[in-house]
């Protein structure tokens, strides 16, 4: 049977109740009970072997009786009160109790001094003294259960040196071995008393330590209740807006489809650039929501990367010079397919596309460079500007969501502050070290470190400009918001579908019975307990190659994930509609659809 002691107690776990000092020396006491009868009853057998020819049988077993009944009684006792479920003060009297009861038991062995020569009462002096110094250790200096052993051992094995007949001319042995021991007594008081001390002092520190193990437990459980709480409010708040930012972009896109006044013509393409400012923030947040949901996929291959910085240098080329600013492409290599790296060729982009775009808007005046070098092993992607430059203490905080340097007034134009949060998270999916160095003032430097490979033996594309023809189908729409279904209808007739609409699961297995659809629209979120995925399965027990889509407006992880798990492309609200589109003619197009 294992028993608690100062070492095993779990400090972080236990109340500062159990911590206390009496707790830890019946802790203690129980751990040593199981030791200590058997050295004691052992010497007390020796005592009686000793004394054998001089003195009284009876006396002598009756005493190594009561020393072995009473090392038993301890055992059974001592061992069951750190559990016990009496009060403390009772536990710590009956622990003296026992102590004392020792100590008396012990002290009887004086009663043998007559008959036992000047050695044997040297050996059994030494046999007490030692027994007592290790009372010290056993009970942990406890002024009370120390003393309860050692005043009526050591005391009394003073009388019986002082008090035992001795002849005259060592009579003066017997008087200086008892204020040996009395001295003894103290000494072994003394260390008693540092013991107990050292152990108080432990117990403070493990109290605080608990208190202030306690206190960071809940400092942290307070920050993950405020982090989930923060999430479940972005989550909220993104499903909430991008319900009807979706409706507004379903409409402006069909109504774009007819034939308009080019004054309204100019508002309609005014509200579609407003729109396409939202929905790009939007975009931002459930990027961070994807990448901390660890849904985000990996799909490493070679590509060019001269090819790669050629193209982004083209394209922000004229976003920068509406700035006056001068973007410079430098690499070492100046043809096409003469270097190659190994990433996943989107997230790469997605990183690139974010440090120039961030480098123009905190860029007022000077150049940006975009450099591309070969190192030993791999290839250095670099983005360099002439702008503002980060102050040191800002640095750190550059990569927090959205923190943004000198923009207090929340300048729209200038994001949401989502840029370089994603870049970090993106560059540690794809194992690129990425490094910053800048000078306030002066500009910023950042480098890709990239690892280079060979040129495959065929070059990868790394855009598809293809088209696409929509074609004409039968839609099945499931959305629980009437605005949504009527935006969808009005936008996918204009495109030449027939659409059907759901408000419910069952509504749609109904209709579908009747009018199998070619595709499925499914909204992620439904009423009650019903989802698009729900749906989707129960429309492909009747249509087992039913194509489906899903859209969503919520970016909370464990939605993100579900919708994963299940094997569905998730389109997000507010969605583009030449993703909309797009997306539906390459989901019939998988199923053999025409």
């Amino acid at each position: 049977m294992n028993h608690p002691s100062t070492a095993t107690y779990p400090v972080e776990h236990e109340a500062p109740r159990q911590l206390s000092v009496e707790r830890q020396i019946l802790a203690l006491l129980a751990r040593q009970v199981t030791q200590v009868p058997w050295p004691v009853g052992a010497a007390a057998l020796v005592v009686c072997i000793m004394g054998w020819q001089r003195a009284p049988h009876w006396a002598l077993l009756s005493w190594l009786a009561s020393i072995w009944l009473t090392q038993a009684l301890r055992w059974q006792v001592l061992r069951g009160l750190p559990t016990s479920d009496r009060p403390l003060p009772q536990s710590m009297r009956t622990a003296i109790f026992l102590s004392g009861l020792n100590g008396l038991c012990h002290a009887c062995s004086v009663g043998f001094f007559p008959y036992f020569t000047e050695g044997q009462r040297a050996v059994l002096t030494l046999v007490l003294a030692g027994i007592t110094m290790g009372a010290v250790g056993t009970t942990s200096g406890h002024t009370r259960i120390f003393h309860a052993f050692a005043l009526p051992t050591m005391l009394s094995v003073a009388a019986g040196w002082a008090l035992t007949p001795l002849n005259e001319q060592s009579r003066w042995i017997g008087l200086s071995m008892a204020i040996f021991l009395l001295a003894y007594l103290g000494i072994l008081t003394s260390l008693a008393k540092g013991t107990y001390r050292s152990l108080q002092r432990s117990i403070i520190m493990q109290i605080k330590q608990w208190r202030l193990n306690e206190e960071l437990r809940q400092a942290l459980a307070q920050a993950e209740d405020a982090n989930a709480a923060k999430t479940r409010f972005l989550a909220s708040a993104s499903h909430d807006l991008r319900q009807p930012l979706h409706t507004l972009t379903l409409f402006c896109a069909a109504l774009m489809t007819h034939r308009l006044e080019p004054a309204t013509q100019g508002i309609v393409s005014h509200m579609d650039s407003a729109l396409q400012v939202l929905r790009t923030q939007l975009t931002a947040l459930l990027d961070i929501s994807k990448l901390d949901a660890g849904i985000v996929t990996v799909h490493p291959k070679a590509i060019d990367i001269i090819g790669f910085v050629q193209r982004l240098h083209e394209e922000f080329t004229a976003e920068a010079g509406q700035k006056k600013l001068v973007l410079v492409l430098d690499t070492d290599h100046k043809q096409i397919g003469d270097l190659f790296v190994e990433t996943d060729p989107l997230h790469l982009e997605r990183i690139v596309r974010n440090l120039i775009d961030n480098a123009i808007k905190y860029c007022d005046a000077g150049t940006i460079w975009i450099r591309a070098r070969a190192t030993e092993g791999g290839v250095d992607l670099t983005v360099q500007d002439t702008g503002r430059g980060i102050a040191t203490h800002e640095m750190d905080k550059i990569y927090e969501e959205f923190y943004q340097i000198d923009n207090p007034e929340r300048d729209r134009s200038r994001g949401l502050g989502l840029g370089l949060a994603i870049v970090k998270r993106l560059t540690q999916l794809i194992n690129t070290p990425m490094t910053l160095t800048s000078e306030l003032g002066v500009g910023t430097t950042i480098t890709l470190n990239l690892k280079r490979v060979q040129a495959p033996v065929e070059q990868p594309v790394l855009h598809d400009d293809s088209g696409f023809a929509m074609p004409v189908c039968h839609m099945l729409v499931l959305d629980d918001e009437t605005a949504i279904l009527e935006a969808m209808k009005t936008l996918l007739e204009s495109q030449g579908c027939r659409v059907t609409l759901a408000h419910t699961t069952d509504e749609a297995a109904q209709k579908a019975a009747v009018d199998q659809p070619d595709v499925v629209l499914a909204d992620f979120r439904l009423r009650g307990q019903e989802s698009g995925i729900k749906a989707i399965r129960k429309l492909r027990q009747q249509y087992p190659d039913l194509p489906a889509l899903l859209i969503s407006g919520d970016t909370a992880e464990d939605r993100l994930k579900e919708a994963h798990d299940a094997g569905l492309r998730l389109l997000h609200k507010p969605v583009s509609v030449d993703v909309l589109l797009e997306a539906i003619a390459q989901s019939l197009d998988s199923e053999g659809h025409t």
